[in-house]
Formats: structure tokens, sequence, C-alpha cells
């Protein structure tokens, strides 16, 4: 009889740094689609998050959140190689390092001041502060 794959604990670094991503890009998608026509509509809204020019700027975040994901699919652990760059990919997003997708940082920055992503940006810069020191 096969067992199941052990999944990786919550606090795993791979699962809290992709949860602290997806925190921010649900604050963010949130801000980004407030008094779009599609706003009320998910499934309209899902095709203008694929296709808006407006939406586009948060595509750095979806896909990282998914590379981190795939990474550690069936309960296997980022080697540590890929979890330095992913790391490295999300601080160059918070941080507005030069290596960010263009465009990234000064539409992340236009929201800082709102409070729902306030926070979760500062946890998520927190948390790659911890995790680049670990």
């Amino acid at each position: 009889m096969s067992q199941a794959p052990k999944r990786a604990p919550a606090n795993a670094p791979h699962k809290r740094l992709s949860n602290a991503i997806a925190e921010l890009h649900r604050a963010l998608l949130t801000v980004q689609s407030s008094g779009h026509p599609a706003q009320s509509n998910p499934y309209a809204l899902l095709q203008a998050v694929m296709h808006d020019p407006a939406f586009a700027w948060l595509k750095a975040l979806t896909d990282l959140i998914l590379r981190i994901d795939e990474a550690g699919a069936k309960g296997a652990t980022p080697s540590p190689e890929a979890m330095k760059g992913f790391v490295a990919e999300a601080a160059a997003m918070v941080e507005g390092h030069d290596s960010a997708p263009e465009g990234f940082f000064p539409a992340l920055r236009l929201h800082l001041l709102r409070p729902d992503v306030a926070g979760p940006y500062g946890r998520l810069r927190a948390l790659v502060k911890e995790l680049q020191a670990a």
C-alpha cells in the first residue's frame, strides 16, 4: 500500500514566501480592480486580469507564486538554490531593484499608502529580510 506523499509543513520557508506574496497579490488585485467594469463579475475579472493591460504588472507576482508552488509540489522542498532565487526575485520586486520586472515597483508604489496594501507589503518585506538572513 503506497503512502500519500509527505507535505511540507505550513511554516516551511517556501510556503511562507508563497503565502506572503499571495497576500500582497490579493490586496493589489482588489485595489487594481476597484472601479473596473469587471469588478463585480468574477469571470469577467479573471478575463481582465489575464488580458487587460491595466493588470499586466501583477503578472510578475502571479508567476513567482506559481513557480514557488510548483517547486514545492507534492511535498517537495525547493532546493536551496531555487529558494535563494525566489527570495531574490521577491526582494527585487518589493525593494525596487533594477532586476525587478519593468514598471512593477512604480505601479506598486502608487498603492503603498493604502493600509490594505501596506500591511501585506510590510509583512512580505520583513519575511524577505528574514529569509535573506537565514
